[in-house]
């Protein structure tokens, strides 16, 4: 393979990076084998908050109510997190009647590790893992749980997905570059000029490596949003708007059959267009924002010296 996005330097450059991101996190596409601003819309989902020369890559809870007393929580979705990430929001499903999840696959089907590991992974989740041995974190399909009950396949089975997208003339490959094509062009600073690189090689010499390459991912993560409005010039995807609406066909049916605290876990990128059809569409209004670390780029205090006793 080419050495795309290296320099003879070792720069790790943005679009190579951007790409990868895009495969990983944007699309939010997961497959199984065979607080602040509560009332404001439109919502942030995911966000980087820099702290000193690091920062933290966080994403969103957010809450809404109907008229009717019907709570609905939107859970935004990174694939690859600290395990910190992965443990808080477990511990916040429990609190749902119907956790509503996204994942291509039999509607019976629960995903685990070994299922995964045993039938190779597709290639998508092959390069999420990948990613996650890269910068030290954790795969979403190896430690979230799924089988509580209150767990509810709420996607599009792959025969489903396969026919959307014939139906819109789709390819998944073309959605993926459309989405990086998007990205790309997205990827300058405030005053137009090319977002920085990192000198990768050097990072690692320096020790400091794994946690650059997540400053500077998870720096463009923020912008995941921005990079799936480039599916929209066609009036949405199969990728995004057809699974959430097949997800909302679910939510839909969980509320008629009594459920009254009902949780959505779909990645980040799926929740702009979720919260627009709940807000303006389904009557929901929203009553609380808050913000979970998913990535911690802070630099750590180096470990103090060992010191000797007096005298030894």
């Amino acid at each position: 393979m080419a050495r795309a996005g290296t320099s003879d330097h070792g720069d790790m450059h943005v679009p190579l990076a951007r790409t990868a991101l895009v495969l990983v996190a944007c699309t939010g596409l997961l497959w199984a084998q065979q607080g602040e601003g509560a009332s404001e819309t439109p919502s942030d989902f995911v966000r980087f908050v820099d702290v000193g020369d690091g920062g933290r890559l966080e994403t969103a809870i957010t809450t809404y109510r109907s008229d009717a007393g019907i709570e609905v929580v939107l859970y935004g979705a990174v694939h690859i997190a600290e395990p910190v990430h992965f443990e808080v929001l477990q511990e916040r499903f429990r609190s749902r009647q119907a956790l509503l999840y996204e994942l291509v696959a039999q509607s019976e089907d629960r995903p685990s590790p070994e299922d995964e590991r045993k039938g190779g992974g597709s290639a998508v989740s092959l390069l999420q893992r990948g990613l996650k041995n890269a910068l030290g974190l954790q795969f979403q399909l190896d430690v979230v749980d799924y089988r509580p009950a209150n767990f509810v396949h709420a996607d599009m089975e792959p025969e489903e997905f396969a026919a959307s997208m014939k139906e819109r003339g789709e390819s998944l490959m073309g959605t993926i570059l459309r989405m990086a094509r998007s990205g790309m062009a997205q990827a300058t600073d405030e005053d137009g000029a090319p977002a920085p690189t990192m000198d990768f090689v050097s990072a690692l010499r320096s020790g400091d490596g794994k946690r650059q390459l997540k400053l500077m991912l998870g720096r463009q993560l923020e912008q995941m949003e921005r990079m799936a409005l480039g599916l929209e010039d066609k009036g949405g995807s199969t990728l995004l708007e057809g699974r959430n609406e097949k997800c909302l066909t679910v939510l839909q049916q969980r509320i008629d059959a009594g459920d009254r605290r009902i949780g959505i876990y779909y990645g980040a990128a799926h929740l702009p267009h979720m919260e627009q059809r709940l807000v303006k569409d389904l009557g929901f209004r929203k009553t609380g924002h808050e913000w979970v670390t998913a990535w911690d780029c802070v630099r750590k205090a180096a470990p103090a010296p060992a010191t000797s006793p007096a005298g030894k």
